[in-house]
């Protein structure tokens, strides 16, 4: 958690009354993971509303500090009160904050100065998944609870989705990441069972979108290897098939009867052994 103090100084223009100033200190999240539920879906909605980018930090920056905007009145450069729904570049804007007494003046510089505290935003990064999705309830942020089956189930709607942009595939990949506690995995029953989130807030629906890329954004941390470029030679265009029929074909040494065993062991045991291997080819390498 970042906190940024402003000093706001003592001056008759700074206020219409001549207020005291004071200090100002907004607590900020300094990543995608400290975000709290609320936090999440918020930012989660924003990114749906196709804000601009410098809308976009603005308005997550005065959200996950708390500061608000006063609706009546802005004070502007020049000492004029203007309409708030007029625009704001350039101006002054009255503001409060629960760390301050009394309103105090932001003014563009400042606002644009102290939105650099959520750039984070705008990349890549792991995100703590709501917990709950009606009776649906989250697997482990890593997938350590999941099987490598749900792993390659995820992956593929996730593509599916990436292609096509049809809700249906983010509601597949949903039902892969979330299940009702007395329900098992069973891959023939995901689309079924996706059901349940067809009328889901699309905000929700889309934290855990935000969730799985950040998982996506992890794996090639932890396996440096099975990801690396290295040794590849010229490539080929992408095929979400290929790549997750590959992981199996790794596995399996092309022995088709252990394929079964192999989908049901833990994602993580799955993905060590290719990075094993990855690293083994690696240094096979002249």
């Amino acid at each position: 958690m970042k906190i940024i103090d402003k000093k706001q100084q003592n001056s008759s223009s700074s206020s219409p009354s001549g207020r005291p100033g004071g200090a100002l200190r907004l607590f900020i999240p300094e990543k995608l993971s400290e975000l709290s539920p609320d936090q999440l879906r918020y930012i989660s909605r924003l990114y749906l509303m196709g804000y601009s980018e410098t809308e976009f930090l603005v308005k997550a920056l005065f959200y996950l500090t708390g500061l608000k905007l006063l609706p009546s009145i802005r004070y502007a450069t020049q000492g004029a009160a203007l309409p708030e729904r007029e625009a704001v570049e350039g101006g002054s804007y009255w503001c409060t904050h629960d760390s301050m007494k009394k309103p105090f003046v932001l003014d563009a510089n400042q606002i644009s100065e102290m939105k650099k505290a959520v750039d984070y935003l705008l990349q890549s990064d792991e995100v703590k998944p709501l917990s709950w999705i009606g009776f649906a309830r989250a697997r482990q942020y890593r997938l350590y609870n999941a099987t490598f089956e749900e792993y390659l189930m995820a992956e593929n709607y996730y593509f599916a989705y990436i292609e096509t942009k049809k809700d249906e595939h983010l509601d597949n990949l949903i039902s892969c990441l979330y299940r009702r506690p007395w329900h098992q995995w069973n891959a023939e029953k995901i689309q079924k069972r996706a059901k349940q989130f067809r009328n889901v807030d699309p905000a929700i629906k889309y934290t855990v979108f935000m969730w799985y890329i950040g998982f996506r954004t992890y794996v090639p941390k932890r396996c440096k290897a099975l990801f690396s470029s290295k040794g590849s030679g010229k490539r080929r265009p992408f095929n979400p098939r290929e790549y997750i029929n590959g992981m199996i074909h790794q596995l399996n040494n092309g022995d088709i009867t252990i394929k079964e065993k192999l989908l049901k062991q833990p994602i993580w045991d799955a993905l060590d052994e290719l990075e094993q291997r990855a690293i083994d080819f690696e240094s096979s390498l002249p």
